[in-house]
C-alpha cells in the first residue's frame, strides 16, 4: 500500500473484530478484499492459536476464506468501475505493474499465485476488475489460493503455537507460493475450460 496504516486504526480494527469472534473475522476478511487495509491474518492467527479443536480451526479457516472470496466481488466491481483511480491512489506503481504483468501473462494461474502470497487481496481484485478478467476463473482461482493462504499458517499455528507465527515471514510465504503453483498445475489445466485464453497465455509464456 502506498500509505502507512496508523497503528491506532489497526489496533481498533483487530480489537473490535476479535470481540465479535467469527463474525468479526468474516467482516475484516471481506472488507480487506474490497477496500480496507487491515489483513485478516491479524485476527485469524490468534484465533487459530486459541482454537480448542480441529473443528473450531476448520471453522476459522472457512470463515476467513469465504469472507475474502465474497469481499473480492466488491473489489472486482470497484476495479471495473474505477480501477485506474484506486490502483494509482492506493497501490505503488511497482506493485501495479507486477500484478498486471502476472494476470495478463498467466490469467487465473497468476491470480492463484498472487492470492496465495502475502499480497493485499483487494489489489488483486481491483486489477482483475480493471482488466475485465472473466469472473468465474477469477473467483475459482482466488478461492483455491486464499484457502491455502489461510489454512497453511492456521494449521501450523494450531499445531506448533507461537513458533509457527515467528516462522511465517514474507520470504517464506513466497517460497510456499512457488511450491503451491507447481503443485496446482493440474488444477489449472482443468480451469482452462472456464477461460480458454488462460491456456493460451500459459502455452506462450
Amino acid at each position: 500500500m502506498a500509505s502507512v496504516v496508523p497503528q491506532t486504526w489497526i489496533d481498533w480494527t483487530v480489537t473490535t473484530a476479535e470481540s465479535f469472534g467469527l463474525v468479526g473475522l468474516f467482516v475484516v476478511s471481506a472488507t480487506e478484499s474490497a477496500i480496507q487495509p487491515v489483513p485478516p491474518d491479524l485476527i485469524s492467527w490468534p484465533m487459530a492459536l486459541g482454537a480448542g479443536s480441529p473443528l473450531e480451526l476448520m471453522a476459522i479457516i472457512l470463515v476467513v476464506t469465504l469472507g475474502s472470496v465474497l469481499g473480492s466481488l466488491a473489489g472486482y466491481w470497484i476495479g471495473s468501475v474505477a480501477g485506474d483511480y484506486v490502483l494509482t491512489r492506493f497501490a505503488s506503481e511497482q506493485s501495479i505493474g507486477r500484478l498486471e504483468w502476472i494476470m495478463d501473462r498467466y490469467g487465473p494461474f497468476g491470480v492463484f499465485f498472487a492470492a496465495l502470497g502475502p499480497v493485499p487481496y483487494k489489489a488483486i481484485a481491483w486489477t482483475a476488475g480493471a482488466g475485465s478478467m472473466p469472473l468465474a476463473p477469477f473467483l475459482i482461482s482466488g478461492a483455491v489460493g486464499r484457502l491455502l493462504r489461510f489454512s497453511i499458517p492456521a494449521v501450523a499455528i494450531y499445531l506448533y503455537g507461537d513458533a509457527a507465527i515467528d516462522w511465517f515471514t514474507p520470504m517464506r510465504f513466497l517460497v510456499i507460493s512457488v511450491v503451491g503453483v507447481v503443485l496446482m498445475i493440474p488444477f489449472f489445466k482443468w480451469i482452462r475450460a472456464f477461460d480458454p485464453s488462460s491456456g493460451e497465455a500459459m502455452r506462450t509464456g
